[in-house]
């Protein structure tokens, strides 16, 4: 049987369409389809999601509404259509997290909360939209009136963040709060230590103990809350790190340096030129000192 070329870039093509199909089909798992958004949807966060949709979305999708999404295989669909909109809150943040087929992911390149504000933006062109009620598993909810605060605790010899909300004037600890501590850093914020808050919303922190301090060993630590309800930080300074000099640039010998700080080879070379040419004039001077007197004898 002779080889047909036509034949098997036919076949290959039907593959890689049915890989791709398959792809797209590919199901959402039964906790991301109840999965609901950590904040009621308010005109903010669709004005946020509006943004965010004109930047990462809308050279597919389309205007929302229109339906001039771009004519792809298979097409990406309208976000106001009945079949796309037919999809949980919870459906449409798992694609858009994890992507779906030619659709990127966007975990990496969107926090949640900017990922639940594009669906609260797509959610606000269905009329017939009724938000599903709030609720956060594993996490507290943070509300307006929530407040964190890093301390150091002198008998632990460890820092502590205490997590706390108000509600109707009083205030009450919230546990289960996931916390990340960094170190301030010129160029970036250095992450040391992870912890959650307790029933009393307390959260330890293990600090390593060989992170560079300034001179005295003072590090600068910020905290901050972490998933999808409203984001808490704090920051403190403590003498944590170890006791570090910084080198100047300025304390070793160098080109750009003052003269007393040069490399020692080139003062030897500025000495041995200056003193070269002294003796080169010095010679010269005499040379026409004996000339002068053998003219003179003349």
């Amino acid at each position: 049987m002779q080889f047909n070329k036509k034949i098997f870039v036919g076949v290959l093509g039907m593959v890689a369409l049915s890989v791709n199909l398959l792809a797209q089909t590919n199901t959402v798992p039964a906790e991301a389809i109840e999965k609901v958004a950590p904040f009621i949807f308010t005109p903010e966060s669709v004005k946020s999601g509006d943004q965010i949709y004109q930047a990462n979305c809308k050279s597919c999708h389309g205007d929302i509404g229109k339906a001039n999404y771009a004519k792809l295989v298979p097409i990406p669909k309208d976000p106001a259509s009945p079949e796309y909109q037919k999809n949980t809150d919870g459906e449409m943040f798992y694609i858009l997290s994890n992507g779906k087929g030619l659709m990127p992911n966007f975990v990496n390149t969107l926090s949640e909360e900017q990922r639940w504000d594009v669906i609260s933006y797509i959610r606000s062109f269905n009329k017939d939209y009724i938000q599903p009620a709030i609720r956060v598993v594993g996490e507290a909810v943070k509300t307006e009136t929530a407040k964190m605060t890093l301390a150091f605790d002198l008998a632990k010899k460890q820092l502590f963040a205490t997590v706390t909300d108000s509600i109707s004037g009083v205030i009450k600890p919230l546990a289960n709060v996931s916390i990340k501590l960094f170190v301030k850093r010129t160029f970036g914020n250095l992450p040391v230590s992870k912890s959650e808050t307790n029933s009393s919303g307390i959260a330890y922190f293990n600090i390593p103990n060989d992170i560079p301090g300034d001179t005295i060993g003072k590090l600068s630590f910020l905290a901050k809350t972490e998933g999808n309800s409203k984001e808490l930080s704090s920051t403190i300074d403590e003498k944590l790190g170890v006791i570090t000099k910084p080198k100047r640039l300025l304390d070793e010998r160098t080109w750009w340096n003052i003269n007393k700080m040069a490399p020692v080879w080139l003062i030897l070379l500025y000495l041995s030129g200056v003193g070269g040419v002294g003796v080169t004039v010095i010679y010269i001077l005499l040379q026409l000192r004996k000339i002068k007197k053998i003219n003179h004898n003349k």
